[in-house]
């Protein structure tokens, strides 16, 4: 099935919001056609599409195919199919659904490209040649004018109209609107960049100081109000968002901050971790590992070891496990997943902030589903690939608190997590299973 609950295979950037509403699940209902159930099992939209995705918690809208029209259907059952292109090209992008059409010869393909607003409903139609993918939370939204000499402007998700004209130059996509600015920049009939501006959603520009230019041209953002920027000798600081020079330039180079802190590197052979202020917290000559959030980060350690440290706290722990070849930052629960590498294979484990392994390696994880999320509602999905060959759900205490017995499952989305069990017969039980791991609803095909 060509959308498969496709909203379940991207990228979810709402985890842990909540709405009146919370997710409705796309189910397959008895007379092989789509709906959607609430977390309980129930119908809240009869089957009746030939395929739909899930609706997101905060989201109004889901995608649904019918005959050989796509579209979308609202929470109230209003059926929007998209009438102005024939075979439309629509995917799920973070927090929006983009539309696009290919047409011309072979040689000459062309594209033509909208978006919808599963928030509210809005379609801007066919309009742009490319609308910005991964797009933020801001009510702008990048769109371009040509698909090979692009320039950007800005459209409203509340309209689906143009209210910042094409102006801004990109390498191979808008800038996106980060805490309220975009780092944008225009360039001359040669592409050479001419001058950077944080711009406001009002449209109103402020330029960098001379001779500045963004220092991550290709997708600059603003963090916790600051950005980095390289002056003409390509060392690298930060400027607010009125472009003043608060932490002169610097250094070679510097990732944007998270959680009061920024890596920044001094040298090929060293690199650190400074604060708002520009104070250097940190200074190492220990290959960087780039998994650093909020204060904490990990050094390799000898004997295929990480040690796992924390800007303030200072050294945490340190691991030896055979094989280690990767530590990801902790997650809120306190919890941080570890990979091994051993021939052509890669296993997971997770071990505690006091250093303790709650989980051997040997889980590999959803890779198309939520990516970079780990134990949303408190389990995390794992597939046993060296043993039974099967899935299940591990806990926060590294307890395989749904056993293996899936040959296919997702994370959680809100209460619910689509699975499929083969049975006996040949025949897979499609559906949806609870955290106690009871079904929900199902369906056999």
């Amino acid at each position: 099935m060509k959308k498969l609950l496709c909203g379940i295979l991207c990228l979810l950037m709402l985890l842990g919001c909540a709405s009146a509403e919370g997710y409705w699940y796309s189910a397959k209902g008895d007379n092989g056609l789509w709906g959607h159930i609430d977390e309980t099992g129930n119908w809240v939209i009869p089957p009746k599409f030939d395929d739909a995705s899930i609706f997101f918690a905060e989201e109004d809208y889901a995608w649904i195919q019918q005959g050989d029209k796509q579209g979308f259907v609202s929470r109230t059952g209003e059926i929007r199919l998209l009438e102005d292109t024939e075979d439309p090209l629509v995917d799920y992008f973070s927090n929006v659904w983009i539309v696009m059409e290919y047409y011309g010869a072979e040689s000459e393909i062309d594209q033509r490209a909208g978006f919808f607003d599963p928030t509210n409903g809005v379609y801007s139609g066919l309009q742009w040649a490319l609308v910005r993918e991964w797009a933020s939370d801001s009510r702008l939204i990048a769109v371009a004018n040509d698909d090979y000499y692009a320039q950007w402007g800005y459209a409203s998700r509340d309209t689906g109209e143009l209210v910042i004209p094409y102006r801004y130059g990109a390498y191979d996509r808008g800038a996106n609107f980060c805490e309220g600015y975009a780092a944008v920049y225009t360039e001359d009939e040669n592409y050479v960049i001419q001058e950077c501006y944080l711009l406001n959603e009002a449209g109103e520009e402020t330029p960098l100081p001379d001779g500045m230019q963004f220092a991550n041209i290709y997708d600059p953002c603003v963090s916790e109000g600051l950005i980095a920027v390289a002056d003409e000798n390509g060392r690298v600081g930060y400027c607010n968002t009125a472009c003043e020079v608060v932490i002169a330039p610097q250094f070679a180079e510097a990732e944007d901050f998270s959680g009061g802190y920024a890596a920044v590197k001094f040298s090929e052979e060293e690199w650190g971790i400074i604060d708002h202020a520009g104070n250097v917290l940190m200074r190492t000559n220990a290959p960087y590992d780039h998994y650093m959030q909020n204060g904490y980060y990990v050094l390799p350690a000898e004997n295929d070891g990480l040690t796992m440290c924390h800007v303030e706290q200072g050294e945490l722990f340190t691991l030896q496990i055979e094989n280690l070849v990767e530590f990801w930052k902790p997650e809120r629960n306190g919890l941080c997943i570890y990979k091994t590498h051993t021939g052509d294979n890669y296993r997971c484990g997770v071990v505690n902030m006091q250093g303790e392994i709650i989980s051997e390696a040997k889980w590999t994880f959803p890779e198309y589903d939520q990516p970079d999320v780990y134990f949303p509602s408190g389990l995390q999905a794992v597939y046993d690939i060296d043993g039974t060959r099967l899935a299940g759900y591990l806990d926060e205490s590294g307890e395989l608190a749904i056993p293996l017995q899936f040959s296919f499952v997702t994370q959680f989305y809100g209460k619910l997590a689509y699975v499929g069990m083969v049975q006996d017969d040949g025949t897979t039980q499609y559906g949806y299973i609870n955290q106690q791991g009871e079904w929900v609803y199902s369906w056999t095909e």
